[in-house]
């Protein structure tokens, strides 16, 4: 597995985990792979934050979505 690999892997319009970074990378136009990047580092920083933080937003985001 070469880096444009994992960049294409990154970059897929797909739910990986709860699919809270597609959702927001969406909404506010930003790049998805970017998106997962700046999550995955603020997770490895603090993960208790980084995760709480992630499910919070997957939670909101399925909210969002089951009301439409």
């Amino acid at each position: 597995m070469n880096m444009s690999d994992v960049e294409n892997y990154l970059k897929a319009k797909k739910r990986l985990v709860c699919g809270a970074c597609l959702s927001v990378a969406k909404q506010f136009g930003w790049s998805v792979m970017w998106t997962r990047v700046l999550t995955f580092i603020v997770i490895f920083l603090s993960p208790t934050v980084g995760l709480i933080g992630y499910f919070i937003a997957a939670i909101i985001v399925s909210q969002q979505q089951s009301r439409y």
